[in-house]
């Protein structure tokens, strides 16, 4: 008899925080995404592999660290195709294959390898929360993907600019306006899972990174001016005035950094990074701290919660397992199946390597690791940015840096990052030897729309 699999439906929520959904002083209403964690179980700490989109997306779909894909920046590189993808294995076994993507999700960096319908949209004018979102909760009501399905779906309405439905965007759905946009996605999604068929479906839903989020009123009064000076600026890339708007705020983001690192070094400043908010350029755990939520087909109906450490590069080996396919995981795989974890057995926590992503063609030197309860991020080309090393069990919130205190821990978790960097091979081919002059153009403009690049 033919072998029947689940199908499988991957949400990945842009900038999605784990904090922000399920920790205890959360201001966003969940309710949704807490009745599916009850349904199933909740990893409280996925940690991603970097705070960039596509860096964070090869990870996912190739179950490789950033060091091993090679796709380390936004314009750099995108992965070699002898490299397998989540979405081609899962075809070879008999899946029909359906992709929904958005943001900088370009068809050029060869992630739409494996789907059988890859769709590209306007993250902003094709949102979950307007018309799209009926006529996609509709096309999974009617019936109208091929069982067994692999249906991967990309939200935008996070990231900014953030999408609120009116009906909630009022303090009691969230402090700020990204609470209130987790709120609204709550709401749409929680329609989006009543049609699914969850007995017969492996639902995941998780986010690519995380978004540092003003949290004072200094950082409230920067992003308000960030905002009214790119007013207007979008669908207009090409605009020599918004250019150079752009152009300008990035040149001040950058000696703003700059400043302040110099001022926390002199004890001027808290956090070396005060005020910089967006994502991209640290490894704090708003940044690369994600939730896993993993729910129907074999998971059982445990409501467990894992705070467990977990990794980005777990999930690609996990959803082949719950599909009946670990036996075809990729020996290139860097991750493992959470399925122990799942099933309430113990599993050992591995170090999570971390890395920055620039906008350029150039990956960023800029490591971390969260190994043992600390973290320890460093700039590995540039020692004048301070390394930063931080005891998680005690300072969650990484406020106090302890780098200077603990020199022998500095030091252990460094080498790990060095041996983790020297024992990768990347497996990567560089945009500008793989696409056309009109094709780069096409992918810089695409960025551009989206603020990505200048």
């Amino acid at each position: 008899m033919p072998v029947t699999r689940p199908n499988i439906l991957l949400v990945v929520i842009d900038c999605l925080r784990a904090d922000r959904v399920f920790d205890s002083d959360r201001s966003a209403q969940t309710p949704g995404l807490n009745a599916l964690a009850e349904r199933g179980v909740l990893f409280t700490h996925l940690i991603s592999a970097n705070s960039m989109t596509i860096p964070c997306m090869t990870t996912m779909f190739s179950g490789m660290y950033p060091a091993h894909h090679g796709v380390r920046s936004m314009v750099g590189a995108r992965v070699a195709d002898h490299v397998p993808l989540l979405a081609e294995l899962l075809r070879q076994n008999g899946y029909h294959t359906y992709a929904e993507a958005t943001g900088p999700l370009s068809p050029y960096y060869r992630l739409d390898r494996g789907f059988d319908q890859y769709e590209l949209r306007d993250g902003v004018k094709s949102p979950l929360l307007g018309d799209w979102g009926d006529k996609l909760i509709a096309r999974f009501r009617d019936g109208h993907l091929r069982e067994p399905w692999f249906a991967y779906l990309h939200l935008w309405g996070v990231h900014r600019p953030r999408q609120i439905l009116p009906e909630f965007n009022k303090p009691e759905y969230g402090r700020t306006e990204y609470d209130r946009a987790v709120s609204s996605y709550d709401a749409r999604l929680r329609e989006l899972l009543k049609v699914i068929d969850e007995d017969n479906t492996v639902i995941l839903v998780t986010g690519d990174h995380g978004e540092k989020i003003p949290e004072n009123d200094l950082e409230s009064r920067v992003e308000f001016l960030k905002k009214s000076f790119s007013k207007g600026d979008a669908g207009k890339a090409t605009s020599p005035l918004v250019r150079t708007r752009r152009k300008a705020l990035a040149s001040l983001r950058a000696g703003w950094v700059r400043g302040a690192r110099l001022l926390y070094r002199a004890g001027l400043l808290d956090s070396p990074l005060a005020t910089v908010t967006g994502h991209g350029y640290h490894v704090y755990d708003s940044l690369v701290r994600v939730p896993l939520v993993v729910a129907g087909g074999p998971v059982a109906a445990s409501g467990r919660r894992v705070g467990q450490q977990v990794r980005q590069i777990d999930i690609m080996p996990t959803i082949l397992d719950l599909a009946g396919l670990a036996g075809d995981t990729p020996a290139t795989v860097d991750g493992r199946s959470l399925r122990p974890l799942i099933q309430g057995q113990p599993l050992p926590e591995l170090p999570a390597f971390i890395e920055t992503c620039q906008n350029s063609r150039l990956p960023s030197s800029f490591y971390g690791v969260r190994a043992g309860g600390y973290k320890f991020a460093y700039d590995a080309e540039n020692p004048k940015v301070p390394a930063e090393l931080y005891d998680l069990n005690a300072d969650p919130g990484e406020t106090k840096n302890l780098a200077a205190a603990l020199p022998q821990k500095v030091a252990e978790l460094k080498s790990l990052i060095e041996s983790h960097q020297t024992q990768t091979e990347t497996a990567a081919v560089a945009l500008t030897d793989d696409m056309s002059d009109t094709e780069m153009a096409g992918l810089a403009e695409h960025l551009r729309k989206l603020g990505y690049v200048e």
